[in-house]
């Protein structure tokens, strides 16, 4: 076991040593109006940033731009952020957070928003509290918060100020846009964008969107073969501990993974049902009626499907190869015939019960079909009873293929 826990320690600490986020071609704009091409750091970040990375060469010295030195930064079409001092509503759309005021809560602010849209008529995002607040501007005006907040209208009931309907059928006037268009918008980011741009189309607007590359959503299914190299020791009360041999086994998992739509499908979480194999034997000596040395064979068996539920962090050294690593939480959903026998002494005739375990695996993987990964888990105890201690240690080698 200490050579598997070295072998992730090494895989683990040679991770950063290897992976890199993709630079992508952009340009900022300093404080004192002077535009810089550079290669940015593309975070794909959720809300506003407070500061990024970029490099004005490919083997360049890494700089920080933040809100004091930089106005404006972006990559193309690809993502757009402009510094502006705005008022943001400080509410919360969390249920468990609302209150009875139903006027938004308004803090002046200087932040990086990020553009959806430019042209006769703008559109901005950003996140205050986990929460989604846009914001618009038409012309030369003033960029304002479209508001929209969740308020406890009675003590069981929510009610919503929607003024952003208000505020959108005042300012984008146009012949192509009806009373319908505003009284059905939602306040969702697609719905606000299709709004945006037809009243653009409508004014013969020059339309920038700087949506169109957004990371999507990824699902997928991998089956994934593997050797496991496990032990296990028990320990009665007042009796030698027993320590089963290594023993090498196999397992067969079908991963389900779902790829987060946001930095950059860095993040994810998967859920791997895997059936597992382990099984031992062990000559044990004990006395019988204090007088007599006996021996019997102990044997282990446990063979169990358990399931892995974890979050995933991708590491990209290019756009088909990846470092990773996970943590899951696992748990045994069904008992296949496991269980601890001895050949003549029925103290130990045991019921197999396993805890909760956690996982912890770091792996590669390539063109987002091929993947090794190695996998160490924790100490887990294998019986339940108040008179036996036992723990059982695992550490997994598994190579997987994504078929969809």
């Amino acid at each position: 076991m200490k050579l598997q826990l070295l072998f992730i320690t090494v895989l683990l600490s040679g991770l950063n040593a290897f992976s890199q986020t993709n630079f992508e071609s952009g340009y900022l704009i300093k404080t004192n109006g002077t535009k810089v091409g550079c290669l940015i750091k593309n975070e794909d970040w959720k809300g506003s940033p407070t500061s990024f990375v970029y490099k004005l060469e490919e083997n360049g010295e890494i700089k920080t731009g933040t809100l004091s030195n930089v106005i404006e930064f972006g990559s193309d079409q690809s993502f757009k952020y402009i510094r502006a001092t705005v008022n943001i509503d400080q509410s919360s759309d969390n249920v468990n957070d609302l209150t009875d005021v139903r006027n938004p809560i308004m803090k002046e602010e200087t932040i990086f928003l990020k553009t959806l849209i430019e042209g006769k008529a703008s559109l901005y995002y950003t996140e205050n509290e986990n929460t989604p607040r846009y914001f618009y501007k038409v012309d030369d005006g003033k960029i304002e918060q479209l508001i929209y907040k969740k308020y406890m209208s009675t003590a069981t009931k929510m009610g919503k100020n929607e003024r952003y309907k208000q505020q959108l059928s005042t300012d984008l006037i146009c012949s192509k846009l009806n009373k319908n268009n505003f009284e059905d918008l939602q306040y969702k980011k697609t719905s606000l964008v299709n709004l945006i741009t037809k009243y653009n189309n409508c004014e013969n607007s020059e339309i920038l969107v700087f949506n169109k590359n957004a990371q999507k959503a990824k699902f997928n299914l991998s089956i994934r073969p593997g050797v496991t190299f496990s032990s296990l020791s028990i320990k009665k009360y007042n009796k030698d501990r027993l320590d089963f041999d290594n023993k090498t086994g196999f397992r067969l998992g079908l991963e389900a993974e779902y790829v987060l739509p946001f930095n950059n499908g860095k993040w994810a979480i998967f859920i791997e049902p895997t059936y597992r194999h382990y099984k031992a034997e062990k000559e044990y000596i004990y006395v019988d009626f204090n007088t007599f040395q006996k021996t019997t064979l102990i044997t282990a068996e446990y063979n169990s499907i358990e399931l892995p539920v974890g979050g995933r962090h991708y590491m990209f050294l290019n756009k088909n190869a990846a470092f990773y690593v996970d943590a899951a939480l696992l748990v045994d959903i069904a008992m296949l015939d496991s269980k601890i026998d001895s050949s003549n002494e029925g103290g130990y005739d045991l019921n197999v019960n396993a805890d909760a375990g956690i996982a912890f695996g770091a792996g590669f993987r390539f063109k987002n079909k091929y993947s090794i990964e190695a996998i160490y888990h924790t100490s887990r105890k294998l019986l339940k009873y108040d008179d036996i201690a036992s723990a059982y240690n695992s550490f997994a080698l598994i190579a997987g293929y994504n078929f969809l």
